[in-house]
Protein backbone atom coordinates (compact mmCIF):
# COMPACT_ATOMS: atom_id res chain seq x y z
CA UNK A 1 0.00 0.00 0.00
CA UNK A 2 1.45 3.37 -0.97
CA UNK A 3 0.88 7.24 0.81
CA UNK A 4 1.10 9.86 -1.48
CA UNK A 5 1.01 13.09 -0.55
CA UNK A 6 2.48 16.15 -2.87
CA UNK A 7 4.51 19.21 -1.12
CA UNK A 8 5.64 22.09 -2.67
CA UNK A 9 9.27 20.71 -2.32
CA UNK A 10 12.04 20.48 -5.21
CA UNK A 11 12.86 16.60 -4.85
CA UNK A 12 10.43 13.58 -3.71
CA UNK A 13 11.22 11.07 -1.97
CA UNK A 14 9.77 8.48 -0.12
CA UNK A 15 9.86 6.84 3.60
CA UNK A 16 8.46 4.00 5.68
CA UNK A 17 5.55 4.76 8.03
CA UNK A 18 5.56 3.46 11.51
CA UNK A 19 3.11 0.69 10.27
CA UNK A 20 5.56 -0.52 7.53
CA UNK A 21 3.82 1.19 4.51
CA UNK A 22 5.36 3.56 1.85
CA UNK A 23 4.75 7.34 1.86
CA UNK A 24 5.84 8.83 -1.46
CA UNK A 25 6.14 12.56 -1.34
CA UNK A 26 6.35 14.13 -4.31
CA UNK A 27 6.63 17.62 -5.91
CA UNK A 28 3.48 19.35 -6.65
CA UNK A 29 4.79 20.01 -10.22
CA UNK A 30 5.18 16.35 -11.03
CA UNK A 31 1.82 15.50 -9.46
CA UNK A 32 0.82 14.13 -12.86
CA UNK A 33 4.09 12.84 -13.88
CA UNK A 34 3.39 8.77 -13.93
CA UNK A 35 6.88 7.91 -15.12
CA UNK A 36 8.60 9.81 -11.73
CA UNK A 37 5.89 8.51 -9.61
CA UNK A 38 6.99 5.17 -10.76
CA UNK A 39 10.26 5.45 -10.31
CA UNK A 40 9.53 6.27 -6.53
CA UNK A 41 7.57 3.26 -5.99
CA UNK A 42 10.50 1.49 -7.34
CA UNK A 43 12.65 2.83 -4.78
CA UNK A 44 10.23 2.06 -2.64
CA UNK A 45 9.80 -1.07 -3.04
CA UNK A 46 13.57 -1.99 -2.59
CA UNK A 47 13.38 -0.04 0.21
CA UNK A 48 10.72 -1.84 1.60
CA UNK A 49 12.88 -5.37 0.76
CA UNK A 50 15.95 -4.20 3.28
CA UNK A 51 13.54 -2.80 5.72
CA UNK A 52 11.78 -6.12 6.25
CA UNK A 53 15.03 -8.20 5.88
CA UNK A 54 15.82 -6.07 9.40
CA UNK A 55 14.84 -7.41 13.00
CA UNK A 56 11.78 -5.97 14.23
CA UNK A 57 11.75 -5.82 17.99
CA UNK A 58 8.97 -4.97 20.20
CA UNK A 59 9.88 -2.72 22.68
CA UNK A 60 6.70 -2.19 25.10
CA UNK A 61 3.56 -3.86 25.49
CA UNK A 62 1.22 -3.56 28.36
CA UNK A 63 2.66 -5.31 30.93
CA UNK A 64 6.69 -5.37 30.16
CA UNK A 65 9.30 -3.00 28.66
CA UNK A 66 12.32 -3.80 26.55
CA UNK A 67 15.15 -2.66 28.86
CA UNK A 68 19.14 -3.00 28.21
CA UNK A 69 17.99 -5.61 25.89
CA UNK A 70 15.63 -7.70 28.60
CA UNK A 71 12.24 -7.99 29.06
CA UNK A 72 11.27 -6.35 32.22
CA UNK A 73 7.57 -6.21 34.18
CA UNK A 74 6.22 -2.92 34.22
CA UNK A 75 5.06 -3.68 37.73
CA UNK A 76 8.52 -4.52 38.71
CA UNK A 77 9.48 -0.65 37.93
CA UNK A 78 10.02 1.71 40.56
CA UNK A 79 6.83 3.88 40.73
CA UNK A 80 7.54 7.24 38.01
CA UNK A 81 5.18 9.75 36.34
CA UNK A 82 5.38 8.20 33.11
CA UNK A 83 7.24 5.60 31.74
CA UNK A 84 9.00 7.68 29.15
CA UNK A 85 10.39 9.92 32.00
CA UNK A 86 11.27 6.90 33.60
CA UNK A 87 13.38 5.42 30.59
CA UNK A 88 15.22 9.09 29.69
CA UNK A 89 16.24 9.11 33.24
CA UNK A 90 17.50 5.26 33.55
CA UNK A 91 19.29 5.75 29.51
CA UNK A 92 20.86 9.00 31.34
CA UNK A 93 22.35 7.04 34.28
CA UNK A 94 24.01 4.12 31.87
CA UNK A 95 25.01 6.63 29.67
CA UNK A 96 26.73 9.51 31.66
CA UNK A 97 29.49 7.70 33.53
CA UNK A 98 30.15 5.74 30.18
CA UNK A 99 30.75 9.00 28.25
CA UNK A 100 33.24 10.69 31.26
CA UNK A 101 34.99 7.90 30.91
CA UNK A 102 35.80 8.06 27.39
CA UNK A 103 35.69 11.81 27.49
CA UNK A 104 38.25 11.87 29.81
CA UNK A 105 40.46 8.92 27.87
CA UNK A 106 40.56 11.49 24.66
CA UNK A 107 40.88 14.33 26.96
CA UNK A 108 37.83 16.39 24.80
CA UNK A 109 34.95 17.54 27.11
CA UNK A 110 31.43 17.22 26.36
CA UNK A 111 29.47 19.91 27.60
CA UNK A 112 25.80 18.17 27.86
CA UNK A 113 24.13 15.03 27.02
CA UNK A 114 20.43 15.10 26.05
CA UNK A 115 18.09 12.01 25.89
CA UNK A 116 15.55 12.39 23.23
CA UNK A 117 12.93 10.71 21.32
CA UNK A 118 13.97 11.03 17.77
CA UNK A 119 12.66 8.89 14.46
CA UNK A 120 15.50 10.21 12.34
CA UNK A 121 18.44 8.76 14.33
CA UNK A 122 19.91 7.42 17.11
CA UNK A 123 22.67 9.72 18.06
CA UNK A 124 24.55 13.17 17.58
CA UNK A 125 27.49 15.37 18.81
CA UNK A 126 26.76 19.41 18.00
CA UNK A 127 29.70 21.52 17.05
CA UNK A 128 29.87 22.85 20.41
CA UNK A 129 30.56 19.46 21.89
CA UNK A 130 26.59 18.26 23.20
CA UNK A 131 25.70 14.84 23.06
CA UNK A 132 21.87 13.63 22.34
CA UNK A 133 21.19 10.28 22.50
CA UNK A 134 17.88 8.55 21.20
CA UNK A 135 15.87 7.28 23.99
CA UNK A 136 15.29 4.01 21.56
CA UNK A 137 18.55 3.38 22.81
CA UNK A 138 17.07 1.87 26.22
CA UNK A 139 15.83 -0.88 24.39
CA UNK A 140 19.17 -2.30 23.34
CA UNK A 141 21.73 -4.38 25.10
CA UNK A 142 24.40 -1.92 26.78
CA UNK A 143 27.23 -3.33 24.40
CA UNK A 144 25.06 -0.95 21.56
CA UNK A 145 24.75 1.63 24.01
CA UNK A 146 28.55 1.43 24.48
CA UNK A 147 29.33 1.77 20.97
CA UNK A 148 26.90 4.62 20.01
CA UNK A 149 28.56 6.68 23.48
CA UNK A 150 32.45 6.17 21.81
CA UNK A 151 31.14 7.23 18.15
CA UNK A 152 29.98 10.46 19.86
CA UNK A 153 32.85 10.87 22.16
CA UNK A 154 35.24 10.24 18.75
CA UNK A 155 33.13 13.11 16.97
CA UNK A 156 34.06 15.65 19.88
CA UNK A 157 37.38 15.38 18.52
CA UNK A 158 36.89 14.87 14.63
CA UNK A 159 33.90 16.26 13.42
CA UNK A 160 33.92 14.04 10.66
CA UNK A 161 33.87 10.13 9.96
CA UNK A 162 37.52 10.94 8.28
CA UNK A 163 40.35 8.29 8.30
CA UNK A 164 41.34 9.81 11.87
CA UNK A 165 37.78 9.19 13.57
CA UNK A 166 37.84 6.01 11.85
CA UNK A 167 41.17 5.29 14.08
CA UNK A 168 40.15 6.47 17.04
CA UNK A 169 37.09 4.38 16.95
CA UNK A 170 39.12 1.46 16.41
CA UNK A 171 41.44 2.23 19.50
CA UNK A 172 38.67 2.34 22.28
CA UNK A 173 35.88 0.17 20.13
CA UNK A 174 38.19 -2.62 18.64
CA UNK A 175 34.95 -4.86 17.73
CA UNK A 176 32.91 -1.78 16.42
CA UNK A 177 32.74 -2.79 13.15
CA UNK A 178 30.90 -6.07 13.97
CA UNK A 179 28.67 -3.91 16.92
CA UNK A 180 27.67 -1.42 14.02
CA UNK A 181 26.38 -4.39 11.50
CA UNK A 182 24.47 -5.77 14.16
CA UNK A 183 22.70 -2.34 15.04
CA UNK A 184 21.94 -1.63 12.02
CA UNK A 185 19.85 -4.70 11.92
CA UNK A 186 17.47 -3.04 14.88
CA UNK A 187 14.00 -1.90 14.01
CA UNK A 188 12.09 -0.91 16.96
CA UNK A 189 8.64 -0.71 17.22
Amino acid sequence: MHHIIYKRIRNGYVRINPDGSLQLTIPTRLKHDEKFKNILIAKGELLLKKYNKRTHIQTHGDDFVLLFGEWVLKSDLPPHKSLKNYLKETLAEYAKPVLDKYSEMITYPYRKLTVRLTHSQRWSCTSDQCISLNLNLVHLPTKFIKYVIIHEVCHLKHKNHGVRFRELVEKLCPNHKQIRKELKNFVLK
